[in-house]
């Protein structure tokens, strides 16, 4: 299994951090590894999300049941 690339969210102001999770979450749901907040310069800030990878067979499997 290969890793999946880490979505990099930038220059996300303080305030909005929040909002940038629950969105993060909400569309990966269970995929989710870890999310890490760090501070890029003032008030702004940079997310890094990754995810698990998920298994061929059960990729597959989830992909042709999709597509029925």
């Amino acid at each position: 299994m290969s890793r999946r690339k880490t979505e990099t969210e930038g220059g996300v102001p303080l305030y909005l951090i929040p909002q940038v999770i629950l969105r993060w979450i909400q569309a990966v749901g269970d995929e989710l590894e870890w999310i890490r907040v760090r501070w890029s310069n003032h008030h702004f800030f940079t997310v890094r999300v990754r995810t698990r990878p998920v298994k061929r067979e059960y990729g597959r499997a989830a992909a042709s049941l999709e597509a029925v």
